[in-house]
Order: C-alpha cells, then structure tokens, then sequence
C-alpha cells in the first residue's frame, strides 16, 4: 500500500502491490477487521483495499487514526476520521472519499466498534 495505496491497476482489477511501495504494516487482526501501522509521515485511509469488503484500523504513534470500509470493488465506502475535527465534528465519519461534506457524526453503534478496537489492542 502506498500514501494512498500504491496497486499496480486498480482500475483493471490489478491488485498487486507496486515495488516499494507499500508504506503500511500489518500487524494482524481479527473479526474481518485488518490492523494496519503507519509510524511516520502522514497517515490517511487508503483509498483501495487489497481485499473486496474489508475493514481495516489504521494506528499511528500508538492511537487509533481511522477505521475503514470498503465494498465489492475493493474501493473505500466510508471511513471514520478520529483523530481531527472536520467542520468541528470529532470524530466524523466520511462516505466514498466525499470531504466536502459537513463531517458526519458516527453512530453509537459505530462509536462502540471503535472502542472494541481501541480496548483489544491496548490503543488510545
């Protein structure tokens, strides 16, 4: 995965990760939820998921930064935003990579999830 995620064609199916440029790690997961560790430069959800209907935790410097959605296509559906306030929303959640929304505040349902993970691997 790169910046965003460095596949070789995601638009031709080609899911293969580009040399050199995968800057996430996994550390494992668990319940379909894929834990992934960027530990420097800016972290944002990749857009593209090697995996059609994953959901991934991006940890950075030992918290929780985002938790990702993604569909059929392998393509980010939603994803929710912890770590800053958008339009003072925090946390907030966005929907197909649509920042220009207003930033839509998580559901209970969707705040207890992120706590689930937060709790399993010892995270702020």
């Amino acid at each position: 995965m790169g910046s965003r995620i460095s596949f070789k064609n995601v638009h031709a199916g080609n899911f293969t990760f580009v040399d050199g440029g995968k800057t996430f790690r996994s550390i494992g997961g668990f319940d379909n939820v894929k834990i992934l560790v960027r530990d420097s430069g800016s972290v944002k959800a990749p857009e593209f998921s090697h995996t059609a209907n994953r959901i991934y935790a991006i940890v950075q410097g030992g918290e929780l930064k985002h938790r990702a959605y993604y569909d059929e296509n392998h393509k980010q559906a939603v994803v929710i935003d912890l770590r800053h306030k958008h339009r003072g929303v925090q946390p907030h959640k966005h929907i197909y990579l649509n920042h220009s929304d207003n930033g839509i505040a998580i559901s209970e349902k969707e705040r207890a999830l992120v706590n689930e993970i937060k709790e399993r691997l010892g995270l702020q």
